[in-house]
């Protein structure tokens, strides 16, 4: 029964599991400023982000139909992680102008290969940059996401292994596009 309404609605369900993280990045945006007396707050945040981002995928899956808003999912993810490295800068594991530059440069690969395996590339990139603020800051923190990248990676390498491949091949696309 359940099997067969997320196979009629899984759609309806990423649609609005999109739209909720689109909310948390606007939340997001407003409290970073605050610092690490919103650094429970922002990681759990992040956690629900990151919980629904892997959530809407398997919905929109296994309903065999992309939600009206899969289009707009890369690109509320890169918003996160544009102010998931804002906060590591505000926290100061960063410079304001390694963050200008890095966001600059994805923007410029991606305005010259006009490639979303290019943008994916970077979002490794910029998830790397949040688990080092995480490491830096917080070791209760550190173990909660050690522990749920292993549990991502055990219950979705197949998928993993897709992403790797995305991953190289938008390099491979930014390189020879060079």
């Amino acid at each position: 029964m359940l099997a067969d309404y997320i196979h009629r609605r899984g759609y309806f369900i990423a649609d609005l599991l999109t739209s909720a993280r689109g909310l948390m990045a606007v939340f997001l945006g407003l409290i970073l400023w605050q610092g690490r007396t919103v650094l429970d707050l922002f990681l759990v945040i992040i956690f629900c982000c990151w919980l629904s981002d892997c959530l809407d995928g398997y919905f929109a899956r296994r309903s065999y139909r992309p939600g009206h808003l899969a289009r707009l999912d890369g690109w509320v993810d890169w918003v996160i992680y544009i102010i998931t490295l804002a906060y590591g800068t505000i926290l100061g594991h960063y410079t304001w102008t390694f963050f200008m530059g890095f966001v600059g440069i994805n923007i410029l690969a991606f305005g010259l290969t006009r490639s979303i395996h290019v943008n994916q590339a970077f979002h490794f990139l910029y998830i790397l940059l949040g688990f080092r603020t995480i490491w830096l800051e917080s070791v209760f923190w550190r173990r909660f996401f050690v522990l749920w990248v292993a549990g991502v990676i055990f219950f979705k390498r197949k998928r993993l292994m897709v992403q790797i491949r995305e991953f190289l091949a938008g390099w491979d696309q930014l390189i020879n596009s060079l």
